[in-house]
């Protein structure tokens, strides 16, 4: 067991349905405004940032009404643990990019060219609104909050129920799956088996955390410099 208090499937269910129902709301919100209103609809990618933000911030709503802000901490592990752990999750990070990068070369004849979520994102608008919402939601907020779910209620959930050797690809393969994006589940199953390793090797996903928005920000960071020399058009 990984020390943390265990999540309950309960909790995990009541947290997902908040979500949805928040996230759906705030879509759905996004959606209208575009269609009734002129700036909307002049406006489309600077909506789409604002939905998907407020996609996040609505999970992250969800877990502090079903966890409470004590519980982020003590049930969902999100706390500094120590210097050398987080030296271990970026370590973890460098490997788990070159072995998905490999595995992903591997698959490209059964799954096809894995795309560029980010490149097909960013690059959308260069608008300086739409430019920060976007580092703001993938770099920092997207990361916190996927965290917090995968490794923290719904792992902690799991741990609680299967050994880690079984809880880890197992909730590996649902991090990917999530994505819904077949060609990028190589890298994403080997990101999310390295994520989880170091959730239960450290106890924390203030480490795991540390891994992805590494990941998303050197992404975003790569992206924007091949757009702005015309590489990602």
């Amino acid at each position: 067991m990984i020390g943390q208090v265990a999540v309950t499937g309960r909790r995990l269910l009541l947290a997902m349905a908040i979500w949805l129902a928040l996230a759906g709301l705030g879509v759905g919100s996004a959606a209208v405004f575009v269609r009734v209103s002129p700036f909307g609809r002049a406006h489309r990618a600077d909506v789409l940032a604002f939905a998907l933000l407020e996609a996040y911030l609505a999970l992250l709503a969800a877990l502090l009404a079903t966890f409470g802000a004590s519980g982020l901490r003590r049930q969902l592990g999100f706390h500094f643990t120590s210097s050398a752990h987080l030296t271990l999750a970026l370590v973890t990070w460098v490997a788990c990019l070159i072995a998905g990068t490999l595995l992903s070369a591997a698959f490209i004849p059964l799954l096809g060219q894995p795309p560029s979520n980010t490149a097909r994102l960013l690059g959308l608008s260069f608008d300086p609104l739409f430019v920060l919402l976007v580092v703001v939601t993938v770099c920092l907020l997207g990361p916190v909050c996927e965290e917090l779910f995968f490794r923290g209620a719904l792992y902690g959930w799991m741990r609680g129920r299967l050994p880690a050797p079984v809880a880890i690809p197992v909730s590996a393969m649902i991090f990917a799956g999530a994505h819904v994006i077949v060609p990028l589940m190589p890298t994403l199953f080997v990101f999310g088996l390295g994520a989880a390793w170091i959730r239960e090797r450290t106890g924390s996903t203030l480490n795991s955390f540390a891994m992805h928005a590494t990941q998303n920000t050197v992404a975003v960071a790569v992206t924007y410099v091949l757009l702005s020399h015309g590489g990602g058009r």
